[in-house]
Formats: structure tokens, sequence, C-alpha cells
């Protein structure tokens, strides 16, 4: 299957460790101060060397991330190669390995300790702890062409996605889940898929490909607002070509000011590598810019800067139980952002986990 994320699930994913068959990751309690507003603490540092971990279980955190979310039950999961939970007591244990090898997710929907949804091999699947999955859309064969115009309803067991990976990110109000595969962004509910939207053909656009996708890291707010990064070109998606889709399938560009106190640069011309919805009508937002990297906090046309990372920065001084001013992180911003009640959880890229206070 085709995907366009920045590296293959065995590289490793945002939120855990890539744990060797039993593997724990984790510290002393003692070391973790929750973060106050405006403060970033890491939650979990895989070069720490801990008892019990592998010895290359940093690389976990060193590839693009496949997904990353708070569960119902305030717990930290990420998917790679492995399906991981980080715990209350900041330990990371393994929950599935090779059952979720090649699936994908961003996130990987998180309905229960027991009860996840992931993309694999051109179908949505309900993948349980124990291992067993489910089917929930999809079939195999032929594959539809990125671009063919798609039904607004169909049956969902029946229905042939095309080559790109389906992606679940997250559940409306009424439970419906969302995910998207290449151009289209799809709600499931019931064994119905309903179209949320269909990214439009680029015509006649100079070093395009003609043809706009869906990019990694849509979000979904609390009122069911769908937050999608659009590319013309398959290779990098604008921060001014983030879409909102409403819940009555109205659409807009997301609405923000030309320039945003603490950012240098054109906000527009920032690149997007994630989004997470909030618990209101905004999303946050993680973009990079030339020489730093951001996480914007978005809503009703207003914006504000939650983080800020240069480049150029040194692992050194992202140490445990440590917290750090969010404006001036001493170290590299990782690749993907989730929301959680309690703060926004970074992770991806890097080979350590942040939390980020916003209350």
């Amino acid at each position: 299957m085709t995907r366009r994320s920045r590296g293959w699930l065995a590289a490793g994913t945002a939120a855990v460790v890539l744990l060797t068959s039993g593997g724990c990751l984790g510290h002393s309690n003692d070391k973790w101060k929750e973060p106050t507003n405006g403060q970033t603490e890491v939650l979990l540092n895989a070069e720490a060397g801990h008892a019990g971990s592998a010895g290359s279980a940093w690389l976990g955190f060193d590839g693009a991330p496949d997904g990353l979310a708070a569960g119902p039950d305030g717990r930290v999961y990420g998917l790679s190669a492995s399906l991981v939970v980080i715990e209350k007591d900041h330990t990371a244990k393994s929950i599935l390995d090779d059952e979720v090898h090649s699936a994908g997710g961003l996130m990987l929907i998180v309905q229960s300790e027991n009860s996840f949804v992931v993309g694999k091999g051109g179908q949505v699947l309900r993948m349980q702890a124990d291992g067993k999955s489910f089917v929930l859309a999809g079939t195999p064969g032929k594959s539809r062409k990125l671009g063919q115009p798609v039904p607004e309803t169909a049956a969902a067991k029946d229905y042939h996605f095309s080559d790109y990976l389906p992606h679940p990110f997250g559940t409306r109000p009424d439970g419906s889940i969302l995910f998207s595969e290449g151009d289209v962004i799809w709600q499931l509910k019931a064994g119905r898929l309903t179209r949320v939207y269909q990214a439009p053909r680029e015509r006649n656009a100079p070093g395009k490909s003609g043809r706009a996708v869906i990019g990694d890291g849509s979000a979904v707010d609390q009122s069911g607002t769908v937050f999608a990064r659009i590319s013309a070109d398959q290779t990098s998606e604008k921060l001014g070509e983030v879409v909102a889709i409403h819940q009555d399938g109205s659409t807009a560009k997301l609405s923000f000011p030309p320039r945003i106190t603490g950012v240098t640069e054109e906000p527009a011309a920032l690149d997007v590598t994630w989004m997470t919805g909030d618990d209101g009508n905004g999303v946050y937002v993680r973009a990079a810019g030339h020489l730093v990297d951001y996480v914007f906090h978005m809503a009703s046309g207003k914006a504000k800067l939650v983080a800020k990372a240069p480049h150029r920065t040194s692992h050194s001084d992202c140490r445990e139980g440590r917290s750090v001013d969010s404006l001036k992180l001493p170290c590299p911003m990782p690749w993907a952002v989730a929301y959680s009640p309690e703060g926004l959880i970074m992770a991806g890229n890097a080979p350590f986990v942040l939390k980020v206070a916003t209350k």
C-alpha cells in the first residue's frame, strides 16, 4: 500500500518506545512533576537507559510516527511496529506486536483499553489486546484510482479503497469513526460509509501532480469539525491549505491571523506535520518553519503560540523530571501531537515523549 508519511512503521512511533518482546521502559515517579501552564515536562526519555529496556529501544522514537493518542482512560498510546501504552506511573509496555505490523492509524483510535481502530492492508480494523481483529471497512481487490469520484454512501465492508493506507484519526459526537484514504475522508457508522470530503482536482498547476490528497495527521474537534491537511503536490501540506469541514458538510480554509505573536515567518507558508482537536471547537497544529518548529492553538479565527523550538538543539537538556518553558524548548520538537485534558502529548522523530501543559 502506498503511504506518504515520513518513514516506515518499523522505524518508530511518536508516543512510545519500540520494545523487544516483553520489554519495558520507565522511570521512578519520584522524578515526575506535573507541568503547569506554559511549561513542558519530559514524560519519557528512551536514552536514559532504564532497566528492562532493549538496548535499541530509543529507535522507537526516532522514526516518523504512525499513531499517537491519549485514550479515554488518560493513558498515552502509540502505534508503530508495536502498539504500546505509557502507563500512569510513566512505564511503557507493549500491548500488540506482530499483530499490528504494517498497520497505520493517525491516530489509531483508542476506544478502550481493549479496543483499537487501525488501518491495515487497505482495510479499517478493530483490534483487541488479545490479538483478535475484526474488519470494519474495506475489502481486498482492485483499488479505486486516486481522483475517481466516490459515492455519497456505501456498504463499508464491500468498498474498495485507494492505494493509500486508511488512517483512522478520530470520532464525531455520534460515535462515527473518521478516517482518510487518499483524497477522501470517510465517516463510518453501523456498517455504512458516508463521504465527508473529497479533495478537489488541482488543474493546470505548474509542477503539481494534478490531484490533491489528504495529508497524514487529520483531526476532529469536540463539535465534530474535521481539520484536513491538503497537499496539491503530494509532498508537503501548508498551514494555509488546511481545510475545516463542518458537520453540515460546508467547508472553509482554517482561519487564522496573517501574523502570530512569537512567529517571524508567514504562518500560511509553514509546513504542517500533525494536528489534534481540542475539547472545544479548535485544533492544535504542529508546524515547521525554516529554522523553528511550532505548536499553535487555533480557534474562532485566533491563533496562540503554545510551544516553540529551534531546529538545531541538543538532546542533552531534555531530561526526565525537568520542567522547561514551552516557548523555549531546549531540545528538538517531536513530530506528532495528541490532545489530552491533562496536556498535549508530543512524540515522534525524537527519543523522548513530552507533555505540554496548556491550562
